[in-house]
């Protein structure tokens, strides 16, 4: 660069400099209502930020009721089993009832937990309760061992009330050929007298409270035993079994022919067994789509949604020569709020269950299907306040050629029920027919 130039080019950045500092300096003075420029930026950016967030937390799924359920912990079935104890179950199937297992060679000598002086809950099996010795807790598992008496847990009742507990002891409790681990809890003097005003003998029990949606729904869950079934509705309702239920023979008989040839299907079937055969099973199933069955079934009314219309829990039962041959539960909706005499009324089929039918045609199912009592709604609750009911349901299987029981809790959607935790499990036998021959 020339010498003579230097002397404008130093002029010309001293005038930039002093262009961009009174820039500067002008952009600071600005009264602006907001503060100045720079504040009026950083708060726009600030301003962008959170409804970008805002758009993004709307765009995002809600939280479900399974999710707000799932997030307070696990919850477990508990059983009345006096007038001022439940007792509930966190491990079950731990060992066999008859092994020589650490767990029952080191408890020492348990002691017989006082029986209730009238049995309840019966459907769960759990009148009789062991105290293990204290030595013997290093082998449970860990959920017994950081429980603590004194702990305090929630009891839901019913749909709108929930009770404090009080953990009182560790208890082994005999569920037909195994031991299951859990805990006998104290009601609370003060809490009594609503424990005793239920009507039910089953219940949730965690160890946290569910958080409530914001805002509550009132949704007044309840059974509805006033609710009458009227000709017109039974008549829709026998229509729309009889459809579903040849919908599920069609996938069960599928089922077996593919399978007919297996091992597992054929293992065990010797000269003399009385089980039924495939093609048998076919015969009477063909005679079933003709409409040669005879059924029979029970409804039971329930309010378990926001919506207020009843559902309907049907219990099913086709016959063929006195015999059952096809078992069934579904919930339908009621388009009509207050009962089925209503000329609007529209049954509407929801969901359906036939898992017994495959049990049946297994042959080793016993004596299911002599009743209706396949499965049954014990209690229901709302422990989000969503609205949606949760269902304590008690159920019969077959697993393993063994009959079975089981109490599920259940979060109610018309899609199906979602089960929310393992169910309370036990063996429909006798100890004796847990030992070898």
């Amino acid at each position: 660069m020339r010498r003579k130039n230097r002397k404008w080019v130093a002029m010309a950045a001293v005038a930039y400099l002093f262009v961009m500092w009174s820039a500067y300096r002008w952009a600071i003075a600005q009264r602006i209502p907001e503060g100045n420029i720079f504040n009026r930026i950083e708060r726009d950016g600030i301003k962008r930020l959170a409804e970008e967030k805002t758009k993004a937390e709307a765009a995002a799924p809600k939280p479900t009721g399974e999710s707000r359920l799932t997030a307070a912990g696990p919850a477990y079935v508990a059983a009345r089993y006096d007038a001022s104890h439940v007792v509930f179950i966190v491990a079950a199937e731990t060992e066999s009832r008859f092994s020589n297992s650490p767990l029952i060679n080191s408890s020492g000598t348990p002691t017989r937990v006082p029986a209730a002086p009238r049995p309840a809950a019966t459907l769960a099996g759990l009148q009789e309760l062991w105290e293990p010795d204290s030595h013997s807790f290093h082998f449970f598992p860990e959920i017994i061992q950081k429980t603590r008496p004194g702990e305090q847990w929630t009891l839901s009742v019913s749909p709108d009330s929930t009770i404090p507990v009080v953990i009182e002891r560790a208890v082994i409790a005999p569920t037909g050929c195994s031991l299951a681990l859990g805990f006998l809890a104290s009601v609370p003097p003060e809490q009594r007298a609503a424990y005793a005003a239920s009507s039910r003998d089953y219940f949730a029990v965690r160890r946290t409270a569910v958080e409530s949606v914001v805002p509550a729904v009132t949704a007044n869950i309840s059974d509805l035993p006033e609710w009458k079934l009227t000709p017109a509705v039974a008549r829709q309702i026998e229509q729309q079994l009889n459809d579903r239920m040849k919908q599920e023979l069609s996938k069960i008989d599928a089922r077996l022919l593919a399978n007919a040839g297996s091992p597992g299907e054929t293992a065990g079937q010797t000269l003399g067994d009385a089980r039924p055969r495939t093609k048998e099973w076919i015969q009477a199933d063909r005679g079933l789509l003709r409409g040669e069955g005879t059924l029979d079934y029970d409804v039971r009314a329930f309010r378990l949604t926001p919506d207020g219309f009843p559902r309907l829990f049907v219990r099913a039962r086709w016959k063929l020569a006195s015999a059952p041959v096809f078992l069934m539960s579904a919930w339908f909706r009621v388009d009509s709020p207050k009962d089925a005499a209503s000329p609007a009324a529209q049954p509407i089929l929801l969901s359906a269950d036939s898992n017994w039918s495959t049990s049946l045609r297994h042959g080793n199912a016993g004596t299911l299907g002599d009743g209706l009592d396949f499965q049954t709604v014990l209690n229901e609750f709302d422990a989000d306040h969503d609205g949606w009911a949760e269902l304590l349901v008690h159920s019969y299987a077959v697993l393993d050629g063994s009959a079975s029981t089981a109490i599920t809790l259940y979060l109610y959607t018309d899609l199906g029920l979602v089960p929310m935790k393992t169910p309370l499990r036990r063996d429909a036998q006798s100890p004796e027919s847990c030992l070898d021959p």
